[in-house]
């Protein structure tokens, strides 16, 4: 039997159809599948035809009669349903497709209108319980009147992986929290919004996490990032507090309502407190603390930039205090920087009149403290108008100044002749001089000609020499210690690291650093100052020492309040102890007398 003859605008549609499902969009397809059916309909053979483009139409085809009526359904509509069979469809309303009431009354009304374009529609499907589609509806001819006809195109996995884009750039990867730009956002809409009261933001950023990084590796330290996360995210949720990762080791929080400075401080308290647990990742406990800025204000009042901006020096002020401190913003703080920026200025004469000075505190030997190991030298700044202030109060300041180097010289010199006369008073039993680096004398790339220069000066031998330097001065990237300290040790100088915990101790062993021993400071002994030392804390330097000691490196440590404290810390390993229940800040002369009653002159 000779085919009918296909006419040609049929040949075009056809092709267009071709065209629109290899390349065009899912409208495409749809507009163009309804004008082909339209047309092979109205062909001669039309019946024939459309049975066959219906079987393998690529978008689901449902048939409706006039009273809605599902009387038909094609392979792809089965498929994109999840249905076994079309008899489970057949003699069931059309709008009963919908997923939920909203979408069956939505369906309802397209049957209705017979034109219609639904961007979003959830139809039930097996086992995921719905679909998300875009349906077309129109009507094709009949003999006595129009039957719609329903065409739906899955756009599930669009929709899910456009939602899944969408939240990856507002979220951070590792942590799950909120981006930097999602952060921003939220707090321009919370600013925008003036009826709830005041606003707090919480600048929080991990202290000297480039050493739990450097020391223990990423794996370690993506998971104390992912613990501290979680942390602010169960600290602050009673608050409602919107927490993000802006970068790297930065947190940001914001709140909204009736807030008091007072109750902002509380969290963030709470915050380092449960930030100072370990977090144990391949049988290592690790602590870490955080320094924080806080400001609270009013709304209307507080601009975005200027908000940010407050948290931020708020922030940089807490990290220049030392670790695990909090800092809340002070309007009347533009005073205090030009305080802080005479003080400054003032350092050079300070140090040319001699207000800078050289002063003294014990290592001492536990538990009795019988044997003093060391002195460590400090500088202390007697101040005509704000009284002694310890170094770490204006080492940072020096640093705005280019006057760190000069101190740190100033340091060497004065401490190298104390002990050159310490040396000729009382021997070879004289005790070491021990002294602390600043950091920007420490990273210099003239620090071994320094300390040869000073040391031929005073006469002394390297060995007579312990110098100790913080973690974070090791992996500065301004400078190169860890090559100097390779170069005097092999001169023989003896060197002492500065740590917060277990991530700082393993720097030693990761890049093969001559550290005979380790000082601890901070949080991981101050806890231990209470009568009832939390046990995480105990096994916390326990851990501690027992890695030590596979290294075979001693443990010191600052900051030692009482007796009791420093029994406790020689029971869990420590052998050397320093802080103010012995003498602090002696003057060589002082120091020299309290030398003279523990060793004999020589």
């Amino acid at each position: 039997m000779r085919e009918p003859e296909v006419a040609p605008d049929l040949v075009d549609a056809a092709r267009r159809l071709a065209v629109a499902v290899a390349e065009g969009t899912a409208a495409d397809r749809e507009s163009m599948v309804v004008e082909f059916a339209r047309k092979v309909l109205a062909s001669r053979g039309g019946e024939a035809r459309f049975a066959t483009f219906y079987e393998k139409c690529p978008s689901g085809v449902v048939l409706v009669d006039p009273k809605g009526v599902i009387g038909a359904a094609n392979p792809a509509f089965l498929k994109l349903a999840r249905i076994g069979a079309e008899d489970e469809l057949l003699g069931t309303r059309a709008e009963e497709l919908g997923a939920t009431a909203r979408d069956r009354s939505a369906l309802a009304a397209a049957l209705e209108a017979g034109d219609r374009v639904l961007d979003r529609l959830a139809i039930r499907s097996r086992p995921d319980a719905s679909r998300l589609v875009r349906l077309t509806a129109t009507t094709l001819p009949g003999e006595r009147s129009r039957y719609p006809i329903l065409m739906f195109e899955d756009t599930h996995d669009l929709r899910q992986l456009q939602e899944t884009i969408q939240h990856q750039s507002l979220h951070d990867p590792l942590t799950g929290l909120p981006n930097n730009a999602h952060f921003r956002s939220k707090l321009e809409g919370m600013l925008a919004d003036r009826d709830q009261g005041r606003i707090g933001l919480v600048y929080l950023d991990i202290d000297g996490f480039k050493v739990v990084n450097d020391g223990l590796g990423t794996e370690v330290a993506d998971k104390v990032l992912r613990g501290v996360a979680g942390t602010l995210r169960a600290v602050f949720a009673p608050a409602k507090g919107f927490v993000a990762r802006l970068f790297g080791d930065g947190f940001a929080v914001a709140l909204r309502g009736e807030l008091e400075p007072s109750a902002v401080v509380k969290l963030v308290e709470q915050t380092i407190c449960e930030l100072a647990k370990p977090v144990y990742a391949k049988g290592v406990g690790v602590g870490v603390s955080a320094s924080a800025g806080i400001v609270v204000a009013e709304v209307p009042g507080a601009e975005h930039d200027e908000l940010i901006r407050s948290a931020e020096v708020s922030l940089h002020r807490a990290k220049e205090l030392g670790k695990a401190q909090w800092v809340v913003f002070d309007p009347r703080s533009g005073r205090a920087d030009r305080d802080r920026y005479r003080l400054a200025a003032a350092i050079a004469g300070a140090l040319e009149l001699g207000q800078i000075t050289v002063v003294y505190q014990p290592h001492v030997v536990l538990p009795d403290a019988q044997i003093v190991t060391s002195l460590n030298a400090a500088l202390l700044w007697n101040h005509p108008t704000r009284g002694r202030l310890r170094s770490e109060e204006f080492y940072a300041l020096a640093e705005t100044t280019g006057m760190t180097v000069p101190l740190g010289k100033h340091l060497l010199r004065r401490a190298l002749e104390t002990k050159a006369s310490w040396q000729a008073r009382f021997g070879d039993g004289a005790p070491m001089v021990c002294l602390t680096l600043p950091r920007r004398m420490a990273i210099d790339a003239d620090l071994v000609a320094m300390v040869r220069a000073e040391l031929d000066r005073a006469g002394l031998e390297p060995r007579h020499l312990m110098l100790c330097a913080d973690a974070e001065s090791l992996i500065d990237d301004r400078g190169d210690l860890i090559d100097s300290l390779g170069h005097l040790a092999r001169l023989g100088v003896l060197f002492v690291l500065n740590i917060t915990g277990l991530p700082e101790l393993e720097l030693i062993p990761a890049h093969a650093i001559p550290a005979p021993g380790v000082m601890l400071r901070g949080p991981i002994v101050d806890v231990l100052a209470a009568d009832d030392a939390p046990a995480w804390a105990r096994r916390n330097v326990r851990q501690l020492v027992e890695r030590a000691e596979e290294m075979g490196v001693k443990v010191g440590a600052y900051g030692v309040v009482s007796q009791t404290q420093a029994e406790l810390l020689y029971g869990l390993g420590v052998v050397v102890a320093s802080g103010s229940y012995q003498p602090e800040y002696q003057t060589s002369s002082e120091a020299e007398v309290w030398v003279g009653r523990t060793f004999p002159m020589g």
